[in-house]
């Protein structure tokens, strides 16, 4: 496991390359070596599927369910929605992801309304300033998407300036006396500790996608996604 700084930021940069051929590619495969032995091929739709998975779940369970459905999602037709649901549910199940039988439902919404996202999707990629409106878009149209899995979505198709705040971000900014308190998060509170990690973000010569990972490597001693 790589503990020089210099080796983890030449990973987390690296990460951030593979998130930005995502968004333009529409695919890409994901290395997480040397933290755990696995590639993973990943699509836009796959990613989306990823990020409703983890909402009070881990990564690592999302990483593994996203790896368990991303050689057969493509083949089942979309009308096939009880086999499509079954597929989904026990990859869920497998991965130890909890809440599946929502999660299940959520996905299937989410496949199904892909056609109307999508030109949301290509107008933050080619407008990154757009990336709030367009998370909006996310968090009103698609169930079991809220700011954080919205912002985890956007940030793994390449959108480098908008911040995922979970847990693991909220403990960081009160460890480090960003903040006084644990706040509950609202859309409001959302924003403004997103404004603050942009600034804290600024100040460090990097993109809060960027200071994300670094937060998360701080905690967990990994680099995922």
């Amino acid at each position: 496991m790589p503990k020089n700084i210099n080796k983890i930021n030449k990973i987390i940069k690296a990460r951030l390359k593979q998130f930005e051929l995502l968004g333009k590619n529409g695919s890409v495969t994901f290395d997480f070596n040397p933290f755990i032995n696995l590639k993973l091929k990943a699509t836009v739709l796959t990613e989306l599927l990823f990020c409703i998975s983890t909402a009070n779940s881990s990564a690592m369970s999302g990483i593994l369910f996203q790896h368990a459905i991303s050689k057969v999602l493509g083949k089942i037709k979309k009308q096939e929605q009880a086999k499509l649901g079954k597929i989904l549910k026990n990859a869920m199940k497998k991965s130890a992801v909890r809440f599946y039988n929502k999660k299940t439902n959520y996905m299937l919404e989410a496949i199904n309304k892909f056609e109307i996202i999508n030109p949301a999707i290509e107008q933050v990629l080619s407008e990154p300033k757009q990336a709030r409106d367009v998370r909006k878009v996310l968090v009103k149209t698609i169930k079991g998407i809220s700011y954080k899995e919205a912002s985890h979505f956007l940030r793994n198709i390449g959108v480098k300036d908008i911040a995922i705040i979970d847990r693991h971000v909220l403990k960081w900014l009160k460890d480090t006396k960003k903040i006084s308190r644990l706040a509950k998060l609202n859309e409001k509170t959302y924003l403004k500790l997103e404004d603050k990690l942009k600034k804290i973000a600024e100040k460090t010569n990097c993109s809060v996608a960027e200071l994300d990972l670094q937060i998360w490597y701080s905690a967990t001693g990994l680099v995922l996604k």
